[in-house]
């Protein structure tokens, strides 16, 4: 490998090769340095660096915010389908553009490293501003993976400042508690059944969380032609839908949740009422009927009964569609069927997870293990299907109490 220093005018530079890329070797120079000696010293660090991580550079001069781009564009992004999903770049992208870039995108990233007490004093006027606890939370959890990573694989800092931060305690948001906590009665889930009753096009929207506790992205991602295995009893889990741009698109499942839930009787009849109910519909409307198919890439399009598809595209039967056809999306259903059971029915703690909550719920306080309601759910870990989905109601309450008389009475 060639290397050494050389002057360049007045100032001294140093050069080596790196390995061979396409059969050609590529030279590394750098100059500006006062003396040989300098020039000297700075080619054996960077050659040290190099044969170690096979990086040439450090980022001193690095912003944080040109490493939040960096992050988004490098690590994100181009792992959407990979292990993050796209709504999931979609919120980190705006965590970093509207909080993380504002705070802390002028300090260089190598002096960032040292400065905790900036993170904590951020966090600090966040709770007095007012911010939600969990809100705050993401914030921070989304600043501390874009600086675990420049710690590894990157090796462009040291420490993370984000390790020694604490939120705090803060005040209980009563309501907010409330909401998150709530679970839907028998009754409520009558009215709200009645209200939106079989042939509505949001009926299955809730039926189908509620037998199987999937996220609203699974839901409405249901194919009933290729997801649904009547005689197995089964349904696979394959898919989530989103919003990419104009489009809506198939993605896999969050945390590449990929898996499959059974289901008996209750759930079957109503997804062969609905089967039957589109091939009437499909009658009725003739070529004004919209059938639905997925792309190569898929994307969802959907086309009149009387145009022909491209020969590579393939036919599904979304689990939710208008009479005629229309697909309905996982952003119609906060602003409209829960928008109604808030205001209409009167059930305020009612929000779009309630149902998957409501599942998992129910399957805690009959004994199901846990283990079996996290592979059910698609959670990453037991620890969030004990922490979020599985609380402390006041049936498994009185079970507990019900359990230790037993055993002490024995």
């Amino acid at each position: 490998m060639a290397e050494g220093v050389r002057k360049r005018g007045k100032t001294w530079s140093y050069y080596f090769d790196t390995a061979k890329i396409g059969g050609e070797r590529r030279k590394v120079e750098k100059g500006g340095f006062n003396t040989q000696k300098e020039a000297s010293i700075a080619r054996a660090k960077a050659i040290a660096e190099y044969n170690e991580t096979g990086r040439t550079f450090s980022p001193s001069n690095m912003s944080v915010a040109d490493y939040l781009d960096y992050w988004l564009e490098n690590v994100i992004k181009k792992n959407i389908d990979h292990g993050y999903a796209y709504q999931t770049y979609k919120g980190y992208l705006r965590k970093v553009e509207n909080h993380l870039k504002p705070a802390f995108g002028m300090y260089k990233l190598s002096a960032f490293q040292y400065s905790p007490d900036v993170v904590q004093s951020w966090v600090d006027n966040l709770k007095t501003s007012g911010c939600a606890r969990e809100s705050i939370r993401g914030y921070l959890g989304c600043l501390s993976s874009a600086m675990t990573y420049a710690i590894l694989p990157l090796k462009y800092i040291q420490a993370n400042p984000c390790t020694p931060v604490r939120i705090g305690k803060m005040p209980v948001n009563v309501k907010a508690k409330e909401i998150n906590e709530y679970v839907c009665s028998k009754d409520d889930i009558s009215r709200i059944l009645t209200r939106f009753p079989p042939g509505n096009k949001y009926h299955l929207a809730l039926t189908f969380p509620y037998y199987t506790g999937t996220r609203i992205g699974e839901t409405f991602a249901i194919d009933l032609l290729h997801d649904v295995d009547f005689i197995k009893h089964e349904v696979s889990i394959n898919k989530q839908m989103v919003k990419i741009g104009p489009d809506w698109c198939f993605r896999p499942p969050k945390y590449d949740s990929y898996r499959t839930i059974k289901i008996r009787d209750n759930l079957e009849k109503e997804l062969k009422e609905s089967i039957r109910q589109r091939k009437e519909y499909r009658i009725k409307y003739g070529d004004a009927y919209l059938r639905t198919y997925v792309t190569p890439d898929n994307t969802i399009v959907q086309l009149p009964v009387s145009v022909a598809p491209d020969p590579d595209y393939k036919e599904i039967m979304p689990l939710c569609t208008s009479e005629k056809g229309k697909i309905v999306t996982p952003w119609s259903f906060p602003n409209c069927c829960v928008a109604i059971i808030k205001k209409e029915l009167g059930i305020e703690c009612f929000h779009a997870h309630s149902l998957r909550h409501t599942h998992g719920t129910i399957l805690a306080e009959n004994g199901v293990n846990p283990k079996t309601v996290m592979e059910r759910l698609g959670h990453k870990d037991i620890a969030t299907t004990l922490g979020t989905y599985t609380f402390n109601t006041e049936a498994m309450q009185t079970s507990s109490v019900d359990i230790f008389e037993k055993a002490v009475n024995v």
